[in-house]
């Protein structure tokens, strides 16, 4: 992507999909919930998508994505991401006169699943008042009062830590109770009791991708689990192999260690002592290199940047 910045405003361009993500904060709105904010962990990015030459169309694609009635009927490079623009400006007829049931405010563009309830709200009111939508299959949203029942029950935090930040979790109380402010983990009996910040598990999937499984015991069914809490999982490479030469010391088969402790040995070039990230497989260093007592733990200083350090 190519930085530009216009008004005071950066953009990131997207020479794919033919768009601009907006990278700060502005004071423009969404034109789909009208409201003004820019929070990518928690509403998707702000994206800006210019048709007819001279228009432009401004939306949070987490808007864009939970909006009941709006239609992706496009290919995966049309209007934005497979949501023709004709489709999105269409929609609007749908839902501008419809109020949301927390801010009273109009273009209320999402409805709960629930049969019979009426309940419209805007996405990020949605967020930030303990409503859900799933990034699975139909993208069913639900307001606070028709959550699954897996959420009925609030979980007790006193004294537990995000497993990936290591910050404390909020004390949640039935009063407070916010099943999106919490993603427990939900795999087997390994890391049956695993918290996390929903913040953090968002940030871990923009960076996994593709890769994206349970932080603690790594198991891929934990995708399923996440998307139907809220996350939304990329379908892209992760963000290491997205560096230019991410592979490159793969094929070169030596220690990578900024100060390899064999480097005058002879048996530095023994490439039965080396091993590999346990989660890009690259980044090679020998056992005694890699600073682990178990090898098979061993992380590269870009995926454990990536997968936890900075996940705060």
């Amino acid at each position: 992507m190519n930085e530009t910045t216009q008004f005071n405003v950066s953009y990131c361009t997207d020479p794919t999909f033919k768009l601009d993500v907006l990278k700060n904060a502005c004071n423009e709105k969404c034109d789909i919930c009208w409201l003004v904010a820019n929070n990518p962990l928690r509403y998707g990015e702000f994206i800006e998508k210019t048709y007819n030459k001279n228009q432009k169309i401004r939306v949070h694609y987490f808007c864009l994505l939970s909006g009941t009635n709006i239609a992706q009927n496009g290919s995966a490079h049309e209007g934005i991401a497979g949501f023709r623009i004709n489709d999105i400006i269409n929609s609007h007829a749908e839902y501008r006169n419809k109020q949301c049931a927390y801010c009273s405010r109009p273009s209320a563009a999402i409805e709960c699943a629930q049969p019979e309830c009426v309940r419209r709200f805007h996405y990020i009111c949605g967020y930030n008042n303990g409503c859900l939508t799933q990034f699975r299959n139909q993208m069913l949203s639900y307001c606070h009062k028709h959550l699954p029942k897996l959420y009925h029950k609030p979980i007790n935090t006193r004294g537990r830590e995000c497993d990936i930040c290591f910050n404390d979790l909020p004390l949640v109380t039935e009063a407070d109770y916010n099943p999106v402010a919490i993603v427990r983990t939900h795999c087997d009996k390994v890391c049956s009791d695993g918290f996390f910040h929903r913040e953090c598990v968002q940030r871990f999937a923009y960076t996994s991708g593709y890769n994206f499984k349970c932080p603690l015991c790594w198991n891929k069914c934990f995708r399923r689990h996440a998307a139907d809490s809220g996350i939304f999982i990329p379908q892209r490479e992760s963000a290491w192999e997205r560096e230019p030469g991410a592979f490159k010391d793969l094929h070169k088969r030596k220690c990578t260690a900024d100060r390899c402790v064999l480097v005058n040995s002879r048996n530095k070039a023994d490439v039965s002592q080396l091993v590999g990230c346990k989660v890009c497989g690259g980044r090679l260093m020998h056992k005694v290199c890699s600073g682990v007592s178990n090898p098979s733990e061993y992380l590269c200083s870009a995926c454990k940047d990536e997968s936890f350090a900075n996940l705060v």
